[in-house]
């Protein structure tokens, strides 16, 4: 399935963006996600490229720049920021999905721009993810930047279910919340305020009927030492140390958890029942130095819970092991799925954000 539009970075950072089946609603979410009035480019037939009016003071979006070149043959509208990219619009003013040809020559510029990046207060990022045995990804995330203030926020939703509502809805509120904790630096105050938005779009209301999720984030600041992280649900966050090896930077609020705080044992599934979510409950905090830590790893249960639960000590392995962000994501949610293959059980969705921090002199 072709992707619905890209979001691009001006440093090459793309991520998948997904728009709704109604004009309005598409350049509502548009507009919310590049943080206010939009104008809009037709890119030859097929294409369409969205940007921020008030974007003078952003650096040029190199890859959106380049793709317009090679498209068209000449230079375009000095885009800055980031954009969003969509196909051409039909008759009745709905965006259509990014034509497969036109994502791939848009990722061939954001991998060009990327390689030639040096950017010593930006952190390396990397994301892997797999459906598993579940018919539908319902794990979302997200990485954004403040550019008023520098702060860089991460997020990783797990949906609660396997429905395509599910997935419709984190993948609206995992870019809202990242957006909203690289703004405030605060990523606890941040998902109380997306906790808030979600109760109101759902007319004051929020129930056990409608769709939820689990979510951790974290926020980083090249000038603050401290990393801050908040959630709510059992998805984790967990600090690669240079000194101390792999530290858990979350509790689970979830019945297995509140059973081991209660000195008793857990049962099998006793992990899947939450007692927090995004929507609704308690919202943990925490905080880490930045100096010390290799890898942040923030990972949804597909991951953490095969890897601790089948063969402790391999999800610390992997990250160890790896040569960079890229390789320590896509290594964790390997072997994770590679369990379950063995022992013949059931996948659930796997998501690992995998953050390298610049390290002064290095």
């Amino acid at each position: 399935m072709n992707t619905a539009a890209i979001y691009v970075q001006p440093n090459g950072h793309i991520e998948d963006f997904y728009m709704a089946d109604d004009p309005q609603r598409q350049q509502a979410d548009i507009a919310a996600e590049l943080d206010g009035p939009v104008t809009t480019w037709r890119l030859g037939r097929h294409l369409t490229v969205h940007a921020g009016v008030t974007g003078h003071q952003r650096p040029r979006n190199g890859v959106a720049l380049s793709t317009w070149h090679d498209l068209a043959g000449g230079p375009g509208p000095d885009l800055r920021g980031p954009v969003i990219v969509t196909g051409a619009p039909s008759g009745d003013g709905l965006l259509q999905p990014l034509p497969a040809a036109s994502a791939e020559l848009v990722e061939h510029w954001a991998r060009l721009q990327r390689a030639a990046a040096v950017v010593a207060s930006a952190p390396e990022v990397s994301v892997a993810q797999a459906i598993g045995t579940r018919d539908v990804q319902c794990d979302a995330y997200a990485v954004r930047q403040d550019r008023a203030s520098g702060r860089w926020a991460f997020v990783v939703l797990d949906g609660i279910g396997d429905e395509e509502e599910v997935r419709a809805h984190v993948r609206r509120w995992a870019p809202a919340l990242a957006r909203e904790a690289a703004r405030l630096g605060d990523p606890a105050e941040a998902i109380i305020r997306i906790r808030e938005r979600i109760v109101a779009r759902l007319r004051g209301r929020w129930g056990h009927m409608d769709p939820g999720a689990v979510a951790v984030v974290a926020v980083y600041h090249p000038d603050d030492p401290l990393l801050r992280v908040a959630w709510s649900g059992d998805a984790r966050a967990y600090r690669l140390s240079y000194i101390a090896g792999l530290d858990p930077l979350t509790k689970d609020h979830n019945f297995a958890q509140e059973l081991l705080d209660a000195g008793r044992t857990p049962k099998k599934w006793d992990h899947n029942s939450v007692t927090a979510n995004l929507e609704d409950g308690a919202v943990g905090q925490a905080q880490a130095e930045v100096d010390i830590c290799a890898q942040l790893i923030l990972c949804s249960d597909g991951v953490y819970h095969p890897l601790e639960t089948h063969e402790p000590g391999l999800l610390e392995m992997a990250a160890e092991l790896a040569l960079d962000a890229k390789d320590s994501a896509a290594a964790l949610v390997a072997e994770a799925l590679a369990i379950g293959r063995r022992r013949e059980e059931a996948c659930d969705n796997a998501t690992a954000l995998v953050v390298r921090f610049p390290r002064p002199g290095a």
